[in-house]
């Protein structure tokens, strides 16, 4: 075969690897987060808006983040494919496919006499059981697309003749896909220094120009958009603690994360899709086991990043892309709109690919090479299934919001969050003696979770002890941030006992405006 038709071929077996393990995705429906997806579909749904979805923050202003491109995807979703949620997990698979396709030829690239690297590396990294909350999660496509584009400006780097305008526009793109891409500027100029090592300090500052090019047109545009908001993110407690502790604090807790992050891509165990409050107990003592080693993680990254660049230039590469792709979701140099997320792995993870390949390549270098090899072989094989069998499994938890609730509800019992969502499904099964368990569990883990209380409200209704449903309701109401809905259902209680006058009240106070409540209350007595 030609090179062009080997490349097709492994093009056709990323293509098959992932729709062996995520086909499943493609019935599944819109869960958690991706509901905002559903809540915008109006603006989704019409081209004609895309000029608005541009000059939008991702969802709101308040939360800090400006990704347009993934944004600009959806529309592209909902105008060929319509609002079922099949087409959006199509699209995140295709994508992912072709992310690891582009792996592929970065590595040939860079490293030509390491033609199994090229191919082992893409394949661990498609079958790695932590990614699934990036490819079967409809929201993960922003990690996707950041790797996609960067692998992409990666590519037109490492040519002999370079165009700088495309290494722009596909950091850009990246940029705008999701704020981690920024770990791609630093990667460049390493891929910069192995590949062009004789003209490295020419080219460096040649590639500076589409590097300061790109960010000066992201963050630009991100000012513009979220103005005061450009450096803010509007995580709660629930969502990042570390937001809310001392920087040493912080710092401890983080480099403990990080070690669980290795050990869950490596043996992906217990695999969660919530580690809110108060899942990840504060470290508040630097000097603790996990955080040590979290801290030898780090510096040895940063070590071999270095000395490894002229003799190990692979490994140096693998502790960059590790290295550089975690600093800014690490909640290090400042918290974050969550305190951890296995998604958050998706960029890093492609050092830790470049490690795994390496090592098991090593094996087939060892005397007696006829063993040693049959050794790699076997345990190359295993690893593949093993972890390709982990993610098909793993992928069920995504299908549908009551097997994500309940996965986590197992898997992250000491999060305030998860014993909530638990709670709802029992709720919405008709089981509300569980339901109500669940939501005084979430209370006794965080007090001041609105959501929680306002649904420990809703049982009580149910169970018709109305007095203890308002008193849930006013908590709700005092906490901040107050839920959204509880307004509403305390109104709708008051209506339940005939208390018009109450339920005008509370409903002026939800929608801020007399004449909203009149009219829900008009419609709500028509019926």
């Amino acid at each position: 075969m030609t090179q062009k038709q080997k490349n097709l071929v492994f093009l056709v077996i990323c293509f098959v690897l992932v729709f062996a393990i995520y086909s499943q995705s493609l019935f599944g429906s819109f869960v958690f987060d991706d509901r905002a997806i559903v809540e915008h579909q109006l603006l989704f749904e019409n081209l004609n808006n895309l000029p608005m979805v541009l000059s939008m923050g991702h969802w709101t202003q308040e939360t800090g983040l400006y990704r347009p491109v993934v944004l600009i995807s959806y529309v592209f979703n909902y105008s060929l494919f319509g609002s079922d949620a099949w087409s959006f997990h199509l699209i995140n698979l295709i994508l992912y496919a072709l992310t690891g396709y582009l792996l592929f030829l970065l590595i040939k690239k860079v490293f030509p006499k390491r033609k199994l690297l090229a191919y082992l590396t893409p394949l661990l990294f498609l079958v790695l059981p932590i990614h699934t909350e990036a490819v079967a999660n409809i929201i993960g496509r922003a990690e996707i697309l950041a790797l996609f584009f960067s692998l992409l400006a990666f590519l037109e780097v490492v040519k002999k003749k370079t165009n700088l305008w495309k290494i722009a526009f596909w950091l850009i793109l990246a940029l705008a896909s999701k704020e981690t891409a920024i770990a791609a500027f630093p990667i460049i100029l390493l891929l910069l220094f192995i590949k062009h090592a004789k003209f490295v300090w020419y080219r460096m500052l040649y590639m500076i120009i589409p590097l300061i090019l790109s960010a000066s047109v992201y963050f630009t545009a991100r000012f513009l958009v979220l103005g005061q908001y450009f450096f803010s993110n509007n995580a709660t407690l629930t969502e990042n603690p570390l937001k809310f502790v001392c920087s040493w604090e912080r710092i401890a807790t983080s480099l403990k994360i990080l070690v669980m992050y290795v050990k869950k891509s490596f043996w992906p165990f217990q695999l969660c899709s919530d580690y809110s409050y108060n899942q990840i107990p504060i470290v508040t003592n630097f000097f603790n086991l996990e955080t040590l080693i979290g801290l030898a993680i780090f510096l040895f990254l940063i070590i071999t990043t270095i000395i490894f660049l002229g003799r190990m230039p692979v490994l140096a590469l693998g502790s960059a892309f590790f290295l550089f792709g975690f600093l800014p979701v690490s909640n290090l140099i400042f918290p974050i709109g969550t305190i951890a997320g296995e998604r958050l792995m998706f960029f890093p993870s492609v050092g830790l690919c470049l490690y795994l390949a390496q090592a098991l390549i090593f094996l087939r270098r060892i005397k007696p090479r006829k063993l040693f090899r049959l050794i790699s072989i076997v345990l190359t094989v295993v690893l593949l299934c093993f972890y390709a069998g982990k993610s098909f499994a793993r992928n069920f938890d995504w299908s549908t919001e009551k097997a994500l609730f309940i996965s986590a509800g197992q898997c992250a019992s000491n999060s305030v969050l998860s014993r909530s969502n638990l709670g709802t499904v029992y709720y919405f099964e008709g089981k509300y003696d569980k339901a109500e368990q669940e939501f005084l569990d979430a209370n006794q883990i965080y007090d001041k979770y609105s959501k929680a209380i306002n649904n420990l409200g809703l049982v009580y209704w149910k169970k018709g002890e109305y007095e203890k449903a308002k008193q849930e309701y006013f908590r709700a109401i005092k906490n901040w941030p107050p839920y959204e809905g509880v307004y509403e259902n305390l109104a709708l209680l008051c209506l339940s006992q005939g208390e018009i006058e109450q339920a005008r009240k509370w409903l002026s106070f939800g929608f801020g405006s007399k004449q909203a409540a009149d009219n829900y209350l008009n419609n709500y007595l028509i019926r």
